[in-house]
């Protein structure tokens, strides 16, 4: 895949999604870790209250931050595959253009 460029935000020669998923991605990855801590922090004052909430609060916060990354990284790349079949049809739209072209004489 070619180098992502400024100029490619005005062109509409190159997918610029692909690029964006990828920010995207990560920023999800930041929500996730922020929910996790907020959890702990939760499960860690609950322990005062009732033991054995407070560790269950933690542990299903570790729980869920790890189903939610797997959850996360798969829905990111179900959409990377969507745009790389969107970039492999444009090429064979290409290819099959450029054989019903008559050759120049």
């Amino acid at each position: 895949m070619d180098k992502f460029s400024l100029g490619d935000l005005f062109q509409f020669e190159k997918m610029v999604a692909p690029v964006v998923l990828k920010i995207v991605y990560w920023l999800g990855l930041v929500g996730i870790g922020i929910y996790l801590l907020i959890a702990i922090a939760g499960g860690v004052t609950m322990l005062n209250r009732n033991a054995a909430i407070g560790l269950g609060t933690i542990l299903l916060a570790l729980v869920g931050a790890v189903f939610g990354v797997l959850l996360w990284r798969i829905l990111i790349e179900v959409y990377m595959i969507l745009f790389g079949i969107h970039e492999r049809l444009g090429e064979v739209r290409d290819m099959m253009r450029s054989e019903k072209e008559p050759p120049a004489n």
